[in-house]
């Protein structure tokens, strides 16, 4: 079998990893590069948690990820600022605490967690007070008590997750896929935007391969037709990790923040603070159907003060870069043999729309379309 795969973010690089470790041939196009900043999974906060993916197998493919970004911890050592980091030299994946705030009414923990095979997560429900006094004792970074104690919040969520460090992740599935004898071909950068499904049927035709996996993320709604998927409009700001300056509680370890109730966050517009390699990610919105390239100069302020509440001296502390994404939302992902194409010559599996979960499922998905290319 040989497959083409196009689409070169996280679910299109680890589908063709799945192939070629499964020894089978595979060529690879990208209409851009996994690193241009129009590609959702460069600029996402690589945190494993199921969000805003609304299908009964998310769970699944997120176990499956959990497996492997774990697997990672094999070599795991510690750097200069305390966290758990994975590899000795450029760190893929680190594991740090993640806190979300609650109120009493929202405190219940999500199903995810309540699967047997979380606990590596460490998972707990805590009050505030016991919050902060398990800060004391893990060495990790929270905001001011009185700020949150102002906004209400009375409980929270504890884990200990993966965050994947998403652009050397791409880069080294990259450098995985470029040094396999199972690659045929690969074009990162083909500029090249396919107007439907036919198209990429010709397209591996002319590769000579059997088989396809569309991974074109939000690219599938003109390719499908497919008027379901949407974009939900993420912006962040990025601050520079290592010199970046804190109100209080400098030595402490770097931790997950995370408000997604009222008043300093809501379902559109999260507050959310992600540390991820050198950078530390601070947002943001969820906004489905907006379709605004740029981020506004009012999210911008609101970004900052999120980023104030949450500990960083914003006036030691500039961003060094800001992110517009655009998550590829779907009521439930397409990942399914498309059977319209069974008489083509060429077997066609479709893998997106994964909302906001693409680097929580990335591994599960890429084994289960790997699974349909192969199942009779």
């Amino acid at each position: 079998m040989t497959v083409l795969v196009v689409g070169s973010g996280v679910i299109g690089l680890r589908t063709a990893i799945e192939l070629i470790r499964k020894k089978h041939r595979i060529c690879l196009l990208s209409p851009r590069h996994p690193l241009h900043p129009s590609t959702c999974s460069v600029g996402a906060g690589g945190l494993w948690m199921p969000f805003h993916c609304d299908d009964e197998r998310t769970d699944r493919w997120a176990f499956d990820t959990l497996d492997e970004l774990m697997s990672y911890t094999c070599s795991r050592e510690s750097d200069s600022s305390g966290s758990d980091v994975v590899g000795a030299s450029k760190a893929l994946v680190e594991i740090v605490p993640a806190i979300s705030f609650k109120h009493k009414t929202s405190k219940n923990p999500p199903e995810w967690a309540t699967d047997r095979r979380s606990h590596r997560l460490k998972f707990l429900c805590l009050t505030i007070d016991d919050l902060y006094k398990e800060s004391l004792s893990q060495n990790f970074r929270l905001p001011r008590r009185e700020v949150m104690d102002d906004a209400g919040y009375s409980h929270s969520w504890l884990f200990h997750p993966p965050i994947v460090d998403s652009p050397n992740m791409l880069m080294n599935m990259v450098r995985e896929l470029e040094s396999s004898e199972y690659t045929e071909h690969i074009n990162l950068n083909t500029e090249k935007d396919y107007a439907n499904v036919q198209e990429l049927v010709d397209e591996a035709i002319n590769f000579g391969c059997d088989s396809l996996v569309n991974c074109t993320g939000l690219g599938s709604k003109p390719i499908c037709g497919d008027e379901s998927l949407i974009g939900a409009r993420g912006v962040l700001l990025q601050f520079d990790r290592p010199s970046c300056k804190w109100n209080d509680q400098p030595e402490r370890n770097d931790s997950v923040i995370m408000v997604e109730d009222p008043p300093l966050g809501t379902d559109t517009e999260p507050c959310y603070m992600i540390p991820r390699g050198n950078i530390i990610a601070v947002g943001g919105t969820y906004l489905e159907g907006d379709e605004e390239e740029e981020i506004r100069p009012k999210e911008i302020l609101k970004i900052m003060e999120n980023a104030r509440l949450m500990g960083i001296n914003t006036d030691r502390s500039k961003p060094i870069s800001q992110w517009v994404g655009f998550r590829p939302y779907r009521p439930r992902a397409r990942l399914e043999v498309d059977e319209e194409f069974s008489k083509s010559g060429v077997k066609v599996v479709h893998s997106f729309g994964y909302g906001g979960s693409g680097w929580t499922v990335f591994v599960g998905a890429a084994k289960e379309a790997a699974s349909l290319l192969l199942s009779s």
